[in-house]
């Protein structure tokens, strides 16, 4: 008596998926299609132009603003126009409109002396326009700040300490996790201290990042999480290849999680991003250890589809929205694993707890994506 209605909600997941994998495919044809440079632009409208780097992690800070379109339009008379910022400099387009507000992306190893550069003939392009830096970048640190710091009026990332002073402390190699993850697996890194200006303080704002993915902003557009069996216990699907301390990390990360499977149903191992989706929507807890950065697809994947998120403790940061609120949004754990199997077999074996966090997690990015909150950060920025 339970086959149907076991097929009809594995049947709302898989829709639920499949529209979120269209998504995707609908916005790489219309960023192809529409987001081209031209010779010349022309409007009768003030212009928000965004500046992207084309990279699956910067275009979920530009899609947003393709999405809600049209509120900017009404709300600000601000039209998008939206180009990769290499072909635009290196067509040097001339426009005929007023551009009012100017949005940047660049790739996080770029030359100094070259972006100083970009920014100085953006400046001298546009000398009334209000430019923001967006930081797409996985670490959380600032490695671009003293070159932008000058020319900028905001800078945009989608994790911020908590505490500004971080930025400015001395590592034993490149970022905060590295200097962690380094020492506990006793890696060969040098110490290293990006120059982060007092003046940024006040520019730095909390951005959105991979929530406002398309593939993500469809399966948060839902009105509930998916609600079927979950006869998976443990989602661990995660790459472990990488730099030393990366590997490191993700490694004894793998190990921890592989530990239950001789009890418990643990999913490992490389999947189709299709299937892996389906994957969480059956899947009662994940478990995502940092990446590069502290935030992963992983995180906000497992929240939008229902699945429990086990995370290393990320009280030094904020993020727009606040999705990481220990024991009510997700469940942190300590960065050395220590505590992992403590509570991912309380929280397996704690369904009302499991499921009350899990919808509140779901909440939280539905409110911001089916309230347009987007809007918000938007009025916030400019």
């Amino acid at each position: 008596m339970n086959r149907p209605v076991f097929q009809l909600s594995f049947f709302r997941l898989y829709m639920r998926v499949f529209l979120s994998q269209l998504k995707d495919k609908l916005w790489n044809i219309v960023r192809s299609e529409i987001y081209r440079v031209p010779k010349k632009l022309l409007s009768k409208s003030s212009i928000l132009l965004f500046l992207y780097y084309p990279n699956a992690i910067a275009e979920s800070q530009l899609y947003p603003f393709h999405a809600y379109r049209k509120r900017v339009l009404k709300d600000f008379g601000l039209e998008l126009k939206a180009y990769p910022i290499d072909s635009w400099i290196q067509s040097q387009a001339k426009e005929t409109c007023q551009t009012k507000i100017i949005i940047i992306q660049i790739h996080f190893n770029i030359d100094h002396q070259y972006l100083v550069s970009i920014f100085e003939k953006i400046k001298a392009s546009y000398p009334e326009a209000k430019i923001i830096f967006f930081d797409w970048f996985a670490a959380s640190d600032l490695r671009l700040a003293s070159a932008v710091e000058p020319f900028i009026d905001k800078y945009v990332k989608k994790t911020i300490f908590s505490d500004v002073e971080n930025y400015r402390v001395s590592y034993f190699g490149d970022t905060n996790l590295m200097d962690y993850y380094g020492k506990l697996y006793q890696c060969k890194h040098e110490r290293n201290q990006y120059q982060v200006p007092q003046e940024i303080d006040k520019k730095l704002v909390p951005g959105v990042g991979f929530i406002s993915a398309p593939y993500l902003h469809s399966l948060f557009s839902w009105h509930e999480p998916p609600n079927n069996p979950r006869p998976i216990d443990l989602n661990a699907r995660f790459a472990t290849r990488g730099s030393i301390w990366y590997s490191a990390m993700r490694s004894d990360a793998l190990r921890k999680a592989l530990g239950l499977s001789a009890k418990y149903d643990v999913a490992h191992g490389p999947l189709p991003r299709s299937k892996y989706l389906l994957e969480l929507g059956r899947s009662k807890l994940t478990f995502s250890p940092f990446g590069y950065g502290e935030i992963c697809w992983r995180d906000y994947e497992a929240m939008a589809l229902g699945s429990l998120l086990i995370k290393p403790d990320m009280s030094h940061l904020k993020v727009i929205p606040g999705v990481f609120i220990p024991y009510e949004t997700y469940i942190p754990i300590a960065w050395d694993f220590s505590d992992f199997d403590e509570k991912v077999l309380h929280y397996i074996n704690s369904p009302k707890e499991r499921l009350r966090i899990s919808k509140n997690a779901f909440e939280i990015g539905h409110q911001f994506v089916f309230k347009e909150k987007f809007i918000e950060h938007v009025k916030n920025l400019i």
